[in-house]
């Protein structure tokens, strides 16, 4: 072997190693890039599942406020319908008793007591403060 062989083959060897070297480095570049890009892929799906579950509960109570305003004001609905047919009737009777009653100064206990007693019933659906 000559000199320009033996110098050829150390040139290729040393290049060969070289480049054994980078590829060795670059392996465990990738494998830690690997595990970085994994372990982010990972903590993703987590931040996801919680912001999911937060957006669920958020939905949750949204509906659960919604449901128990609508519920109020259904029963308040009720409650104003039912007053109105009440107040209603009480007038309905007072007026069925005054047309009973001739308009005048002759009116009997027994008239007059109705009359106050149908009265009666028609300001008790007043609040207190407009009662006369």
């Amino acid at each position: 072997m000559n000199s320009t062989n033996l110098l050829i083959f150390i040139g290729v060897a040393v290049v060969l190693f070289g480049m054994s070297f980078v590829i060795l480095m670059l392996l465990f570049k990738l494998r830690k890039v690997t595990r970085t890009s994994v372990q982010s892929q990972i903590d993703n799906f987590i931040l996801l599942t919680e912001l999911d579950k937060m957006v669920q509960e958020k939905e949750n109570k949204s509906v659960e406020q919604s449901d128990g305003f609508l519920k109020f004001v259904s029963e308040s609905r009720d409650w104003a319908f039912e007053y109105i047919e009440e107040v209603q009737q009480a007038i309905e009777e007072y007026r069925k008793i005054a047309d009973v009653i001739p308009i005048s100064k002759d009116i009997t206990v027994e008239q007059a007591e109705k009359l106050s007693a149908a009265y009666d019933k028609i300001v008790s659906f007043l609040p207190e403060e407009n009662l006369l």
